[in-house]
């Protein structure tokens, strides 16, 4: 299992780790406990029902990591999966991708998610030379915002009916933040 990072928040012990085949059943297994709360703001969690599900889209990660299209990674807790974090979006040519993120609900409150944005902003504009990087988060979704400006994102939109799911048009904020070393 390859560590990208790793630090401990609150006596917990946090990896970020490149999603492997095996997590599959332990990530299945979050989503499934947790999705009435996550489904609520990124509805693919509605249609992921089997650990093939998962086994596919860690695949197709992988596949996209590899091709310098997204990086995906697992959110490891003393061991055990906790969620996810990625960028994905990536533009090689502006610069600039875009940060997405869950955790299970057990694992929330403590820093985690915070943490893990900020060191992959800084993977992001270090490692990867990316000059922008943005986040989008459902207006209602408090907690999501809250992470993006602990994170030190910026606000700098309201995007009226960006997204549609559930069958209704969403208002998203739009969190951004610049690299003024390239």
């Amino acid at each position: 299992m390859f560590t990208f990072d790793q630090f401990t928040i609150n006596g917990l012990k946090i990896a970020l780790v490149l999603p492997e085949l095996d997590q599959a059943e332990a990530l299945l297994a979050l989503v499934t406990k947790d999705r009435e709360q996550i489904g609520r703001w990124l509805p693919w969690a509605e249609t992921t029902e089997t650990v093939a599900d998962e086994v596919n889209f860690i695949k197709m990660t992988r596949e996209k990591t590899a091709n310098y299209q997204m990086m995906e990674l697992v959110i490891m807790v003393n061991g055990q999966a906790a969620g996810m974090l990625d960028l994905h979006n990536l533009n090689r040519q502006n610069q600039c991708g875009e940060i997405g993120y869950w955790l299970g609900s057990e694992y929330q409150g403590n820093g985690i998610m915070t943490t893990a944005v900020k060191l992959l902003i800084k993977l992001a504009f270090t490692k990867m030379n990316l000059h922008r990087i943005d986040l989008l988060a459902d207006h209602e979704n408090k907690a999501s915002r809250a992470v993006a400006e602990r994170a030190g994102l910026e606000h700098v939109a309201l995007l009226r009916a960006k997204v549609k799911y559930h069958g209704e048009f969403r208002d998203m904020d739009l969190y951004t933040i610049i690299n003024d070393a390239n």
